[in-house]
């Protein structure tokens, strides 16, 4: 186990997620005394090792003496303390297939090759024009307004409202799936509580219920739409089953559309934060794509992501055991100097397409370039649309949730 030198107490446990005050705020001044320390940062509240250093984490990320199955951790690590991540109705009750995150290789390879089918690059750039559409409706809607919460009005919305289109599912069903996602993803919480699991199960059943539904219809009558799509893709003799295609879906519209809030809310923030910088893409709009990628380098949607050791190992020169649980502090490598150049500084001319928020490896996220280019058109026709555009009076609000970083709330001033 690797010590930290004796300077001040390191923080551990939930001081260490969004559940603490001061790491919402500053995730920094927490991570870089850690990346000093050592490559692994031992948190015994958890009983889970931190690596925090670029080159570590992308180790970790891409080798496959790492597994991201739970049940090959310990009784009581912390994966084991979020089994499902959101997604499970929970031990007996009811049928569950584990998420594409979840799975290892073999089962993950075939199931991302299936899928990968049915969301290719092709696929995803046939939407911009509906997410055009769909931003220019929403931009609509707040004609005459003055002060709006970002996320409420705009950024919450639309990636909802995109996923479900994508689906072929009615634009009626948004605030449905809206208010169940959210509570899904309370699954990521280790501290979450009796109510909040009733809940969480609840909304995964109802959501479940509704994908089930729409999958037997699309068998019968297939359309022009993802869940159809991936009732057509197969290789060979295999296919998705139904559990599989509900388990896909779930994803997508829980942490997929999540994520891509969070990068709009985060990145819009960044750039009030730093007007010169927003100025300049105005200026510039052709620097839209590399200011996404600095968007989710510098203030990054997903802080994490949870590894086991499968043999005995080394991480940075530390040696790591079968069954250890590690947590790649995806926020804290994205910072680490060694490989970015004055790392909290943000800057949307930087060359940011080497950072960790998608992850890396086998596991890098499949829905990465929808993200990328739901964030690129709708924050850029949101900066156009408003060239008064500034920060609220009222502070911002982030989520209290590990795992995912990004506002709640985010007052802005339009006029």
């Amino acid at each position: 186990m690797a010590a930290a030198p004796e300077v001040e107490p390191l923080r551990e446990g939930a001081a260490l997620t969004a559940h603490d005050p001061d790491f919402r705020a500053d995730p920094d001044a927490c991570y870089d005394p850690l990346r000093a320390a050592a490559p692994l940062y031992w948190d015994a509240a958890y009983g889970r090792y931190l690596v925090t250093r670029y080159a570590d984490a992308r180790q970790v990320l891409r080798q496959r003496e790492f597994s991201v199955d739970a049940r090959q951790s310990r009784a009581d690590s912390y994966l084991r303390r979020l089994a499902g991540t959101g997604v499970a109705p929970g031990a007996g009750e009811g049928a569950y297939e584990p998420p594409l995150v979840l799975l290892d290789d073999p089962a993950h390879r075939r199931v991302r090759q299936l899928m990968s089918k049915a969301f290719t690059p092709r696929a995803i750039e046939a939407m911009r024009p509906r997410i055009v559409a769909i931003t220019r409706q929403q931009l609509a809607s707040l004609a005459g307004e003055t002060d709006i919460d970002f996320i409420e009005r705009y950024a919450g919305p639309l990636p909802t409202r995109i996923i479900a289109e994508m689906m072929g599912l009615p634009a009626a069903d948004c605030p449905d799936l809206k208010r169940w996602s959210d509570a899904i993803l309370q699954g990521y919480d280790p501290e979450r509580d009796a109510t909040t699991q009733r809940l969480l199960r609840d909304s995964y059943l109802a959501m479940s219920g509704l994908f089930r539904d729409t999958l037997a219809a699309r068998r019968r009558a297939p359309r022009e739409d993802l869940i159809s799509a991936m009732v057509r893709a197969q290789e060979l003799r295999d296919r998705l089953s139904d559990l599989e295609i509900i388990s896909l879906c779930t994803q997508l519209l829980v942490a997929g559309n999540v994520t891509t809030t969070d990068l709009m809310g985060n990145g819009l923030h960044a750039l009030l934060q730093h007007p010169e910088q927003c100025l300049k893409l105005r200026a510039r709009p052709e620097l839209i794509a590399q200011a996404v990628d600095e968007m989710l380098r510098y203030d990054c949607p997903l802080t994490e992501t949870g590894r086991i050791a499968l043999t005995e190992t080394r991480v940075g020169g530390c040696p790591v055991a079968h069954g250890d649980t590690l947590t790649v502090a995806l926020a804290a490598a994205n910072h680490d100097a060694a490989q970015c150049a004055d790392p909290h500084v943000f800057d949307i001319e930087r060359d940011a397409t080497a950072h960790l928020a998608f992850g890396s490896g086998s596991h890098v996220c499949l829905g990465a370039p929808l993200a990328r280019l739901e964030g690129e058109i709708c924050l850029q026709a949101f900066i156009e649309h408003f060239p008064q555009l500034r920060a609220g009076s009222a502070p911002p609000t982030r989520r209290e949730l590990p795992f995912f970083r990004g506002f709640v709330r985010l007052p802005v001033c339009l006029v």
